[in-house]
């Protein structure tokens, strides 16, 4: 048994023992762990990503908005392009790209 345990007198060895044991328990055992971590900067970068998609997005909206304020035919034109209106006795032909 003496023989068994005697690697662990070794002051060095003790040490990196120790210091993996602790390691391990950082990286995997609990709740806060260094894999949260890893995925939470990942879940970051995606969302900042859909933020400036969005913000773009709303961009656009604000610009169509100017543009249906200033322009009083841009609201015909918006209803006609976008949602298929279409004055009495008109026929419309949709062609798909």
């Amino acid at each position: 048994m003496k023989k068994l345990f005697s690697w662990w007198q070794d002051g060095a060895k003790k040490f990196w023992v120790i210091l993996l044991l602790v390691f391990c328990f950082l990286l995997l055992v609990r709740k806060n762990n260094v894999i949260t971590w890893v995925g939470a900067v990942f879940e970051v970068h995606a969302q900042k990503r859909e933020i400036n998609a969005l913000q773009e997005r709303i961009s656009e909206l604000d610009k169509g908005i100017r543009e249906m304020e200033n322009d009083p035919d841009a609201a015909e034109r918006y209803a006609r392009e976008k949602l298929h209106f279409c004055a009495d006795g008109e026929d419309v032909y949709l062609v798909e790209e």
